[in-house]
This record gives C-alpha cells, sequence and structure tokens, in this order.
C-alpha cells in the first residue's frame, strides 16, 4: 500500500457488507500522503449516514504492482478490504485453520484446496 510519500504493508479484515475497496484508519492513512479526490456519503452497517472523503492510492494485489486504488478513510482502528477490491476474486474460507484463501482469475485454479475438499466430505 502506497501514497505520494511512503509506502507499507498492511494487514486487513475482509468486509463483505463494505462495498468500497479499500479502508483505512486516519493514523495509518496520514503517513502514507494519499492523494484527496472525492467526498461521499456513505450508510453503514447500523443505518447511520455519513460524509467521508475519499483517497486515491496504489495497492500491491496480487500479481498486479502499483494498481490504483480507491480508499476510504474512517476514524476506526481497522484497515478493511471490501468488495470493491475482491471483485472477480475468488474468496474461500477454511474454518478449521482460520484462514482465507483469496484466488486471482486466471492465475489461481478457483478450487477448494484438497484438505478443505478431505473435510467436507466427512
Amino acid at each position: 500500500m502506497g501514497g505520494a510519500t511512503q509506502k507499507q504493508t498492511i494487514q486487513a479484515l475482509i468486509d463483505t457488507g463494505f462495498t468500497g475497496e479499500l479502508s483505512l484508519p486516519l493514523h495509518v492513512a496520514i503517513p502514507l500522503g494519499l492523494q484527496l479526490t472525492a467526498a461521499t456519503k456513505v450508510t453503514f452497517a447500523n443505518g447511520k449516514e455519513s460524509e467521508e472523503m475519499l483517497f486515491t492510492g496504489t495497492l500491491d494485489w496480487g500479481t498486479t504492482a502499483s494498481r490504483p486504488v480507491t480508499i476510504n478513510v474512517f476514524n476506526s482502528d481497522t484497515p478493511l478490504v471490501g468488495g470493491g477490491l475482491l471483485q472477480g476474486y475468488v474468496l474461500l474460507v477454511d474454518f478449521d485453520k482460520k484462514r482465507l484463501i483469496i484466488k486471482e482469475p486466471g492465475i489461481d485454479e478457483p478450487s477448494v484446496p484438497p484438505e478443505v475438499k478431505k473435510k467436507s466430505k466427512k
């Protein structure tokens, strides 16, 4: 993840209810030097509406280096990956191993790993 002044590796939660691409906490976004591009009205899961600023940065995502990404900056503690960034990808959940697998279109075979298939047949 990068902006005009800095690049940083960021771990984020996947929020399938978030339709944007990426959401960053203010304290993470400021040092990156992201470019302000717009403002938009957002509606949260609790029904609360807010006018939020949108920024542009770059993201190394899958096999794509420095992909442009739209970033919502919220007053929160947790970075979020939304459905906009996952569009076209396959998301697999392995509950037993507590891991998520994101399959890239045209690169990864969008299938369930063999160890997960074995468990589901029991």
